[in-house]
């Protein structure tokens, strides 16, 4: 294996971006069509704002109704400004996926490497971190992710 390899020769060069006001529902389905398990969140403005993956898809499902109760209270409060009944809010928790965003189960945080690190460095920042994916960027712009399968594929070569 090359030892000289950096991030951008081994990074998958197109970023599928999930946007922060899809619903749970939404991008469940955009995963499963594109075979990910995670993307870059990007506002309406298109501002890098998060990152969501499977496993908060997943923490989501396992929230009790009480929970996903309140999230579906913060929904309508925040964006839609209105606060609506016990009664009508039981009977959206049941479609709770469905009124729920990804700005409410994504992470703020999003990891980046130098597209001019090198391998070494970039298991490094994934292990100490860890995430299974990384985002490359050049002068703060994404250029690229590096999942283990690219590690993997790489080493595997």
């Amino acid at each position: 294996m090359k030892t000289d390899l950096t991030a951008k020769d081994i990074m998958t060069k197109q970023v599928l971006m999930a946007y922060e006001g899809w619903s749970i529902k939404r991008l469940t389905e955009f995963f499963m069509k594109n075979s990910i398990s995670g993307a870059p969140v990007i506002a309406s403005d298109h501002s890098l704002v998060g990152v969501v993956t499977m496993s908060d898809i997943l923490a989501f499902e396992s929230k009790s109704l009480e929970e996903k109760g309140e999230l579906l209270e913060e929904v309508y409060s925040e964006f839609v400004g209105q606060h609506y009944d016990a009664q009508t809010m039981r009977a959206m928790m049941g479609k709770a996926d469905e009124n729920c965003t990804v700005n409410q189960i994504m992470s703020d945080s999003v990891i980046q490497i130098d597209s001019n690190a090198n391998l070494q460095e970039v298991a490094y920042v994934m292990l100490q971190h860890g995430i299974r994916r990384i985002f490359v960027s050049e002068h703060g712009i994404i250029k690229g992710v590096i999942s283990t399968h690219n590690i993997l594929t790489t080493m595997a070569k």
